[in-house]
């Protein structure tokens, strides 16, 4: 599998990607998104077939610090528990660092086991959190 940044070359290639919550995607919102300055996507690639996909968006901290957030990251179902994920999640850690971010930073769901083996075996560490989330009805 080829992992690489994600690029408007790759939006006729997700058009067929599917992630757990069938989200489709569209070379026009993949324009918008890439033209984001901090957002930042991932494909995983095998056969000229995207496989995995995820996103997040580099943060500049008060002291300049710099974060990265992972939003998401999606392996379609046929690839998932077979080590595909492990291997994106250690490319972005990587492609993370080479931004200049000292941190990289996800939420998920103490009960979906495979999303942090995964994690763990990329090397992150899961952190008792609380989460609020404000959401307009």
């Amino acid at each position: 599998m080829e992992c690489r940044i994600l690029t408007i070359e790759d939006a006729g290639l997700l058009k067929h990607f599917v992630d757990d919550q069938r989200t489709q995607y569209n070379e026009v919102q993949i324009a918008i998104f890439l033209q984001q300055e901090h957002a930042v996507g991932f494909v995983g690639v095998e056969e000229e077939k995207i496989i995995g996909f995820a996103f997040g968006y580099k943060m500049i901290k008060p002291d300049g610090r710099k974060a990265f957030y992972l939003h998401a990251i999606d392996v379609m179902e046929q690839y998932q528990r077979k080590g595909f994920g492990t291997v994106i999640m250690t490319y972005i850690r990587n492609r993370v660092k080479e931004m200049g971010c000292d941190k990289m930073f996800l939420i998920t769901n103490k009960e979906n086991e495979a999303a942090c083996k995964c994690y763990e075996k990329a090397g992150g560490e899961g952190k008792p959190v609380v989460l609020y989330e404000f959401a307009e009805k």
